[in-house]
């Protein structure tokens, strides 16, 4: 099957004004940097809230299940999340250095 957009309002989808004050909550939380760059040691300012645990696999809409990120870590985190859902291989990209020269694994 084929990934589907899901075309109910954003309030419909559980996205209304608390989801509105939680991913206020957890940006200031993160001091708007983007929590998966951080992670690889990079500073990047942070647009967007992730669930870390998806809410279509039970992930609860709580401060603890949240973290901020950069569009293009956003993006990437939940096109994997909607590949693993539709039972495809997941490519990885390969991990940067700080030094711009791709880290060998």
């Amino acid at each position: 099957m084929a990934w589907q957009h899901d075309r109910r309002s954003r309030q419909a989808r559980g996205y209304g004004a608390s989801w509105d004050r939680l991913r206020a909550a957890a940006l200031a939380r993160d001091l708007h940097l983007c929590q998966i760059c951080a992670r690889s040691g990079r500073v990047t300012p942070a647009t967007e809230v992730d669930h870390i645990i998806p809410k279509a696999k039970g992930g609860a809409d709580t401060l603890e299940n949240t973290q901020s990120a950069c569009t293009p870590c956003h993006r990437a985190k939940t096109a994997t999340e909607a590949a693993e859902a539709q039972g495809r291989k997941v490519r990885q990209r390969r991990r940067i250095g700080l030094d711009g020269y791709p880290l060998d694994d």
